[in-house]
């Protein structure tokens, strides 16, 4: 056993290089879902429905930068490789943004400054996930070194969400508010340590790939459009997890959006919005090692479809049937088992997703990485803008405002009826979407064996 460990590919020294640089981005992003929207609203004075207009529009710059960076980073030549330059350039403006955003130089926020400070945040996330991520699927590796290497990916980032959970817990035992200046100033404070840092052990430590001398040419636009659609139309295996990976996150989405609203107005608990934070990534956390070793036993579609519909379940008859204002105990047994229950859809989807890369490789003969994984990014910041353009004018519309110092009867139900119920049902969907997913483990291991001989010659 021994042997076959030191044997697989990357080792362990790369894949933690490579791994670790995720822990910066699970700490930046989430905030932007969970804890932004409240802090503008509330703290820098922006009508909850124009928040929700400008965030939901902003993530639309996907719709040009994610296609772009993808093509653009898969054919970019220099010295210091071809993903480099890109993921330098997208730290230096996530830096910018942050401060922008979590740590505003301002009083008060326009909308044209909320839309400003996103515009650069999301176009920095292209710079820095569609090459970070291209480079992860590329790499030739054995099926468990790649589900090391990913599972450390995934599990860095779960570390960095348990740590954004901190800030407003922090702040809240502090006596200041959960989303305010001060927890966002300390997620400002702990990024501009924290990417640099992790920047720096990617960029001087992990490998990058070989390059094809097929993939020397730069394509027209007109060719790299046909390469997105040929991706999305040719693979299935690929179109199944966007499909069905997608529209759980929609419905992820659509609770996480509103869980500090519901916390603080509903169960009139907001002082637990930090424990929650804090409990659900550490549940997920410590609970990866158990869905991993799960997977050399089950086919990975099954564990996270019927954890999805399992966890979905949970949620809505837990929140409809037993939580109450005051329960804590309650509340926090159904985010705990709600934590654990997703975690399979963070921690293995990535590996789903790079069985549909190979896939595409071997039935194409040509390395689309960059081109799967920006598509897989542009539809997902699209999905991910439903809930900021859905939900949230629905909410304005019954007579939520968090700005005011009263909710109406009409507005608290509707905002009590979305927590409950907007979820489970994309949730659902995807998950069974997700249980067709047509690769199997053992034709997985020979893909892998295909692709590792090809790199080899």
């Amino acid at each position: 056993m021994a042997s076959r460990t030191a044997n697989e590919s990357p080792g362990v020294p790369a894949a933690l290089a490579y791994g670790l640089f995720q822990f910066p981005v699970g700490l930046m992003v989430p905030p932007l879902t969970l804890m932004l929207p409240g802090f503008f609203a509330e703290t820098m004075g922006v009508p909850l429905a124009i928040v929700g207009a400008v965030a939901g529009a902003a993530r639309l710059i996907h719709i040009a930068s994610d296609p772009l960076t993808g093509a653009l980073s898969d054919h970019t030549r220099t010295r210091f490789g071809r993903r480099r330059p890109w993921i330098f350039g997208g730290v230096i403006l996530a830096l910018i943004s942050i401060w922008l955003l979590f740590a505003p130089p301002v009083p008060h926020a326009t909308p044209a400054y909320l839309a400003a400070g996103l515009a650069l945040f999301y176009l920095s996330t292209s710079f820095i996930q569609i090459p970070y991520y291209a480079w992860g699927a590329e790499y030739p590796a054995t099926p468990y070194g790649r589900a090391r290497m990913l599972g450390i990916r995934e599990v860095a980032g779960l570390a960095g969400l348990l740590l954004s959970g901190m800030s407003p817990l922090l702040a809240a035992a502090a006596g200041y508010p959960a989303n305010g200046r001060v927890a966002m100033a300390g997620l400002a404070a702990a990024l501009a340590v924290v990417i640099p840092a992790s920047a720096a052990l990617l960029l001087l430590s992990a490998p990058e790939p070989p390059i094809e001398a097929s993939e020397t040419r730069r394509p027209s636009i007109g060719e790299t459009l046909r390469d997105f659609w040929a991706a999305f139309a040719e693979n299935r295996a690929y179109r199944t997890c966007i499909l069905g990976f997608q529209t759980i996150n929609i419905g992820i989405g659509l609770g996480q959006s509103i869980s500090y609203f519901y916390l603080a107005r509903i169960l009139k608990m907001p002082q637990l919005f930090g424990v929650l934070l804090l409990a659900g990534g550490l549940c997920a956390v410590v609970s990866a090692p158990f869905w991993i070793w799960l997977s050399r036993k089950i086919e990975l579609k099954k564990i996270i479809g019927w954890a999805i519909v399992s966890s979905a379940l949970v949620h809505t008859l837990g929140f409809l049937l037993l939580l109450k204002p005051g329960h804590i105990g309650l509340l926090l047994g159904v985010e705990i088992g709600q934590a654990v229950l997703l975690a399979p859809a963070i921690i293995l989807a990535p590996t789903l997703q790079a069985l549909a890369i190979e896939q595409g490789t071997l039935d194409s003969g040509v390395d689309r990485a960059g081109t799967y994984v920006s598509l897989s990014q542009l539809i997902s910041q699209i999905a991910n803008a439903a809930p900021f353009i859905i939900l949230f004018p629905l909410l304005a519309m019954a007579g939520f405002e968090p700005s005011s110092p009263t909710t109406s009867p009409e507005g608290l139900s509707a905002l009590k009826m979305a927590g409950i119920f907007a979820a489970a049902p994309f949730q659902i969907l995807g998950a069974l979407v997700v249980l067709t997913f047509p690769i199997d483990r053992r034709q997985a291991a020979a893909n892998a064996d295909l692709i590792l001989a090809r790199a080899a010659t």
